[in-house]
């Protein structure tokens, strides 16, 4: 290849065909002009790149070509990417530098503005190697909750103003989204106040006085009396693709967003593994099979070649627009309401408490930190054998409750 290929419509299928060669190429995006997709030596990555022009129309003069890396193709989908790019050329048409710097003026954090506030915070969040996601979730609140302070000083957001806003956004919008705004609010002006030469200038945080809601779903389960009717409702769901995947979601305690973005090429059968290489935690993760779960997903793969032939996702599915495969985005489904999702996450846990699975080992499972003096000398890579031997338990436990009249004839059932 003695240059770049010609720009085109971008699609998943096209860019996992893109080769890696010793020298990094590009592929423009037609659909929305802007993208390109980059080919490195090891990774493929969207970018965004768009010349800004200020001043009126018929006097516009060229300042600079803006350029951001939106993540890895591992990391977002290619819808995901071409809305990012889109929000930043939006920017730009304005005559907005989205990696310009805010003014000097405001250089200090007591004339710092909400927006300003955020963006610092977001910033931040970067450099700590944060997942861009749940940066623009962050983003996405403060524009869609609090747009009224936007421009108000931070020294100016009041404690009163804080319990009210909350509490209006508890009636709007539910108590877990006005939660989660605040305790967005609560950590950026956190960032405020370390960073600021006279936090006395700022004040005290005015989340302190936020009552937040309890969120009573995040702590639900399902009962083990309950399992045997969940799991024939699961049997039940024509999609054999999402049927296991919520099994896989059950007998892994997989956090949802994970289990529906899992890749093929993460699969190691032979090591009874699924090799997760970033997870929540900025960690890698490798997840241990049963033998049961090596079944599952083996049963997965072979509907995967049938429905979506060349798909690099284990749950695959079709963009209800593009009809391009992607990797599922929702996990609810109309037959089981509230559960799926994490719930079954809690349900894994409570499980492994029930069936007197070591607390360390439980942690390693889930991904969770491991607290204390323990999670610096135990290291979950040389435990792997055991954890396998811990999976297999688990998997025994579950099915027992899901198929309680004969766990061996169910796990057959149930494969087949």
């Amino acid at each position: 290849m003695s240059g770049n290929p010609q720009p085109r419509r971008l699609t998943e299928g096209y860019i996992r065909t893109l080769g890696y060669l010793d020298r990094p190429y590009t592929v423009r995006d037609t659909a929305v002009t802007g993208l390109l997709v980059q080919i490195n030596q090891k990774s493929k990555s969207y970018k965004v790149q768009r010349d800004l022009y200020v001043g009126e129309r018929g006097r516009r003069r060229f300042v600079k070509t803006f350029r951001r890396t939106l993540g890895t193709t591992d990391e977002m989908t290619l819808d995901e990417a071409r809305t990012r790019a889109q929000e930043l050329i939006a920017q730009v048409r304005r005559g907005e530098d989205p990696n310009a710097r805010p003014e000097d003026v405001t250089r200090n954090p007591d004339a710092w503005t909400v927006r300003r506030m955020y963006d610092e915070y977001a910033s931040d969040m970067r450099a700590r190697d944060c997942r861009e996601e749940t940066i623009a979730g962050i983003l996405w609140r403060r524009d869609h909750h609090l747009k009224p302070w936007l421009d108000t000083p931070i020294t100016e957001i009041k404690r009163s103003m804080a319990r009210e806003r909350h509490k209006e956004l508890t009636k709007s919008s539910g108590k877990r989204s006005a939660n989660m705004v605040f305790k967005d609010f609560r950590a950026a002006f956190n960032l405020a106040i370390k960073v600021a030469d006279d936090p006395d200038a700022i004040g005290d945080n005015p989340v302190k006085a936020v009552t937040f809601n309890k969120e009573r779903a995040s702590n639900r389960v399902i009962m083990p009396d309950d399992l045997p009717h969940w799991w024939q409702r699961v049997q039940d769901i024509p999609n054999p693709i999402r049927r296991d995947m919520h099994a896989l979601g059950l007998l892994s305690g997989l956090r949802p967003g994970t289990l529906v973005s899992l890749r093929r090429e993460w699969v190691n059968l032979k090591e009874r593994a699924i090799v997760i290489p970033r997870m929540k935690s900025g960690r890698s993760f490798a997840l241990p099979l049963s033998a049961y779960m090596v079944e599952l997903v083996q049963r997965v793969i072979t509907a995967g070649d049938v429905l979506y032939a060349g798909t690099p996702w284990l749950f695959p599915t079709r963009a209800n627009a593009s009809r391009e495969v992607i990797a599922t985005q929702v996990w609810k489904e109309k037959t089981l309401p509230s559960e799926t999702g994490h719930i079954l996450r809690h349900t894994y846990r409570t499980v492994a408490q029930r069936a007197g699975i070591d607390r360390i080992e439980a942690r390693l499972m889930l991904d969770h930190a491991v607290p204390g003096i323990d999670g610096v000398y135990i290291h979950e890579k040389a435990l792997f054998d055991r954890l396998l031997e811990t999976q297999e338990t688990m998997t025994k436990h579950l099915l027992a409750l899901c198929v309680p009249e004969n766990a061996e004839r169910g796990c057959e059932k149930a494969a087949a």
